[in-house]
């Protein structure tokens, strides 16, 4: 059986060719405008890197989401809070950050000098709050934070009591306008996976399950010895910073 010989454009007439398909393009864009995808839309979203190898590979964001909500959920000690203070430490070892800043609201659970000084976290580029004495101050605080647009992530411990449904929501949507990366904490029985959180981790320290990751399939539990020896490394290898901030 004979093969259809194939048709070749003739050397002189490719700009002509390369010219009549931009035309054609550029047609198809004024009629589907409305349907097509921006180049934003197509590049992967941005997040702030953990230094955990594991979490970093399987996440779109290649850490925490900025622009976004990212809850932690365990019990105390199971390293929820090291996670954030884990991601701060590599937010001010990343050149490419300049002068970002990072913020903590202290809770009942108050963030305390030595893990700071032991993931040597620059406390020039740390704001630590005051607990709030009223849920409402919580998200004022957290409102003007976010909105002051100094900060690359921020984190808090978070009780239902002290954050409702549409308060998130709203601070979600700031989130996404600053390019903030808002982490809660939480210690409550149960993980709630609410679907206005990005990125839901659930922490057991023994191991850790991922329940929601947009871009991801999950559950995905990750083995806590996997985590826990990223962990030791980064505080072992980590720079010296010079320490001068003021916890207020």
């Amino acid at each position: 059986m004979s093969k259809t010989p194939k048709t070749e454009i003739p050397f002189e007439q490719v700009p002509a060719a390369e010219a009549l398909g931009k035309n054609i393009i550029e047609e198809l864009k004024e009629r589907m405008g409305h349907s097509l995808l921006s180049l934003d839309q197509l590049r992967p979203p941005e997040g702030v890197a953990t230094g955990i190898g594991v979490f970093d590979d399987f996440f779109l964001w290649r850490g925490l989401p900025k622009g976004d909500l990212t809850l932690l959920h365990g019990k105390p000690g199971t390293g929820a809070t090291s996670l954030w203070l884990q991601t701060a430490a590599q937010i001010h070892k990343c050149q490419e950050n300049g002068k970002k800043w990072v913020a903590w609201v202290n809770s009942e659970s108050e963030l305390m000098p030595g893990p700071l000084l032991q993931r040597k976290i620059d406390l020039r580029r740390l704001l630590v709050v005051k607990q709030p004495a009223q849920a409402s101050q919580l998200f004022w605080t957290l409102q003007e934070m976010i909105s002051s647009g100094i900060f690359e992530m921020i984190g808090c411990h978070w009780t239902q009591a002290f954050l409702k449904n549409h308060q998130i929501q709203k601070l979600k949507k700031l989130a996404r306008i600053h390019q903030v990366a808002l982490v809660l904490i939480s210690h409550l029985k149960q993980v709630v996976v609410n679907p206005l959180f990005a990125l839901i981790i659930e922490c057991h320290r023994e191991f850790y399950t991922v329940r929601r990751a947009l871009h991801r399939p999950t559950p995905f539990t990750i083995a806590g010895s996997m985590i826990h020896a990223d962990l030791s490394f980064e505080i072992q290898h980590q720079p010296q910073f010079q320490t001068g901030g003021v916890l207020c």
